[in-house]
């Protein structure tokens, strides 16, 4: 995935429910990020750092697993994710 302005993340699909992405970073990207969160209605689960969700009601989705080991925070736009993750 790469912006205008030359940003690139890489990504694979790990199975039919999880992608993951490598080397991301920059504002474009994350505003990419946030559009695909949307768009797919999904989550960010950042290891070792914050599970990134859209809706205060989301965490109640979440598995245990998750939502007792990291951090969860709504984070709707790209400075928002990335605020989460450099907070974490």
């Amino acid at each position: 995935m790469s912006t205008a302005e030359g940003e690139e993340a890489s990504g694979s699909f790990d199975s039919p429910t999880g992608i993951t992405f490598n080397r991301f970073g920059g504002g474009g990207i994350m505003d990419l990020l946030a559009a695909l969160l949307r768009e797919l209605d999904a989550v960010l689960v950042v290891p070792g750092g914050p599970t990134a969700i859209r809706r205060k009601e989301d965490r109640e989705n979440l598995p245990a697993a998750v939502k007792d080991e990291w951090p969860v925070v709504v984070a709707r736009t790209g400075a928002e994710i990335d605020r989460a993750i450099r907070d974490s």
